[in-house]
């Protein structure tokens, strides 16, 4: 599966995190401007002096906002591109049941414990840093990035399923699969829909 897709999966994964970080960081220098502001300057040289004395927060927030945003294009122009494909491969539902609970897993294993980092400040953003860079690899190396709150954003479902492929000729059934939709397959049993393979047993459909 193409890295980059992998990447942008992972860090729009982490939207609930970024916002939290934006919201944080975006208060801190509300609250530092209105302390530090004096009516004896213009206003040019108060914004001036307010960037100055808050470059750590600003440029996280930049930073996280390019990253995001980047992302969500991304994945999204990707997916418009599959879709695209005129005879894309199709696969047929046996058996579906809605995984509720791998995103809300997710927000509490990794997301709420990085909440816990000051991102006004220059060595908890480094140790950040290193801890995401090695969550990062971990989970992209390993294809652990199908729990993705964007996709859940526009209306994609994750779903356990077994589903019936041609296999030299027969009938073959593979088992402990997850699909991601934005229909409901657990009424698409016996029915065909059209995939993309984002990694073994994990797919993407494309209707």
């Amino acid at each position: 599966m193409d890295r980059r897709f992998k990447w942008n999966m992972f860090i729009t994964s982490f939207i609930p995190l970024w916002l939290s970080i934006i919201v944080v960081d975006i208060w801190s220098v509300v609250e530092n401007g209105i302390a530090s502001w004096s009516n004896e300057k213009s206003i040019v040289c108060n914004l001036i002096l307010i960037c100055q004395e808050n470059l750590v927060s600003l440029a996280v927030v930049l930073v996280i906002l390019v990253l995001m945003f980047l992302g969500i294009y991304s994945i999204n122009r990707f997916l418009k591109d599959k879709r695209s494909i005129n005879e894309p491969p199709k696969i047929k539902i046996k058996k579906a049941m809605r995984a509720n609970k791998l995103s809300s897993e997710f927000l509490l294993a990794y997301i709420l414990p990085m909440i816990a980092f000051d991102f006004t400040v220059v060595k908890s953003v480094v140790l950040f840093s290193i801890y995401f860079a090695v969550l990062a690899f971990l989970c992209i190396r390993n294809s652990n990035v199908y729990t993705n709150i964007w996709l859940e954003f526009i209306g994609y479902k994750m779903f356990l399923c077994a589903l019936e492929a041609n296999r030299m000729g027969r009938p073959y059934t593979y088992n402990d699969c997850l699909v991601i939709s934005k229909n409901n397959l657990s009424i698409e049993i016996d029915n065909d829909i059209e995939y993309w393979d984002f990694d073994n047993y994990i797919y993407i459909d494309l209707k």
